[in-house]
């Protein structure tokens, strides 16, 4: 049976933390309030539920920083693929990412914490390749 998110088919689906940057004041404001003047110090990164449907990227985040044990989820990113404008991997600060950029202007970094997480990361951008050649 297929796993099913949205009412769509999931192809790829993993979990990851989000790079949060002080330095682009665009970029999740309340994360970076929390974090002071230290990069290190503050809440830990958001915990992200990333799923690639036939037809749409959806990123589900929570924070365990914010509500105990239990994370709760917060919000959630639905990207329809046509108006992804860019999918890549990036080296940045030693790390490795997942970059995406909407048709929207929005860009979002999120972490390739291992071997597996890069794989799926790599065939979540094959697939978005090949569905915008055609």
């Amino acid at each position: 049976m297929t796993a099913k998110y949205n009412e769509e088919n999931v192809l790829v689906s993993f979990t990851t933390h989000r790079k949060l940057s002080r330095t682009n004041l665009g970029t999740n404001m309340v994360a970076n309030s929390l974090l002071g003047h230290s990069r290190t110090s503050g809440p830990a990164p958001d915990l992200y539920t990333i799923y690639l449907t036939e037809e749409t990227f959806f990123a589900e985040y929570s924070r365990k920083s914010l509500h105990g044990s239990m994370p709760k989820k917060v919000t959630k990113l639905d990207i329809p693929i046509e108006d992804i404008v860019n999918i890549e991997l990036v080296s940045k600060d030693g790390d490795e990412f997942l970059h995406l950029r909407s048709d929207w202007g929005k860009e979002y970094l999120f972490n390739i914490e291992s071997d597996t997480t890069r794989e799926l990361a790599l065939q979540m951008i094959e697939y978005i390749e090949n569905k915008k050649r055609k």
